[in-house]
């Protein structure tokens, strides 16, 4: 039992390891990442060195900075592949920024979090932008609204109480009983919305995808800025609207 205590223990502190390159998307020094961690260089050094023979870690031969492996993109694109939402929904991400020129992405539930998993961009002129990987908070965002809205609600009294819900802006909504009240007005019209309760100056539309079996883990949303005539905004609504719609089809999903 020591020894697989030990084990779980080197396996948990590497892991910590990659979370410090991932929080900071940087390479790192031995000595930056001792300040991070707060553990023993000779530690840190012996979990480097153990995932660099794996590909999992990369040291530069100029500086002596370590950086994340081309094996973590070999299992990344492995994960990836895992998720079929992605293949079926890129095209229809491309099909709206084609059509109304802003940007439109696909989330996922992760770990009580959103997490954006694939965006298309318009390319000219101004446009919102976030990288896919990004981890955004699920109560103050319309793809976290659409997706809580359409989750158990067993699952959805565990998902808000994971986290404290904690404003961003002067905007979002911190009161849970209000929340819950959007959320039942999201589920029955099938579009969830937010306008700058994340981020000042955006706005953002999302629907749900539903899979096979009806569950909810996935939506697709466009973010835009608040400015937006209500008028131009409505048509954001419908186009998310129809792609969640024709992804959930595509991925089995059938209205009983």
């Amino acid at each position: 039992m020591e020894t697989r205590s030990r084990r779980v223990h080197a396996i948990e502190k590497s892991i910590t390891l990659l979370d410090c390159f991932w929080k900071m998307r940087r390479p790192l020094s031995l000595r930056e990442l001792e300040q991070m961690t707060g553990w023993a260089k000779s530690s840190i050094h012996g979990l480097l060195a153990s995932m660099i023979d794996s590909a999992v870690v990369e040291q530069s031969a100029v500086d002596g900075k370590y950086r994340l492996g081309y094996h973590l993109f070999e299992l990344g694109s492995a994960v990836s592949q895992s998720w079929d939402v992605l293949p079926v929904g890129l095209p229809h991400l491309q099909h709206i920024v084609d059509t109304v020129g802003e940007s439109a992405y696909l989330a996922r539930l992760s770990a009580g979090e959103l997490i954006l998993v694939a965006c298309e961009e318009p390319h000219n002129g101004f446009r919102v932008t976030s990288e896919a990987g990004t981890r955004l908070p699920l109560y103050c965002t319309s793809q976290g609204k659409a997706i809580l809205a359409n989750r158990p609600a067993s699952e959805l009294d565990s998902l808000l109480q994971r986290k404290p819900i904690t404003a961003y802006t002067a905007y979002s909504i911190t009161q849970e009983s209000k929340l819950r009240n959007e959320l039942r007005s999201v589920r029955m019209s099938g579009v969830a919305q937010e306008v700058q309760e994340y981020k000042l100056g955006l706005k953002s539309v999302a629907a749900p995808i539903f899979d096979c079996h009806g569950e909810c883990s996935y939506a697709v949303g466009i973010i835009c800025i608040s400015s937006m005539p209500e008028k131009e905004f409505a048509i954001l609504r419908t186009a998310v609207a129809q792609a969640a719609r024709a992804i959930s089809t595509e991925l089995g999903w059938r209205v009983k």
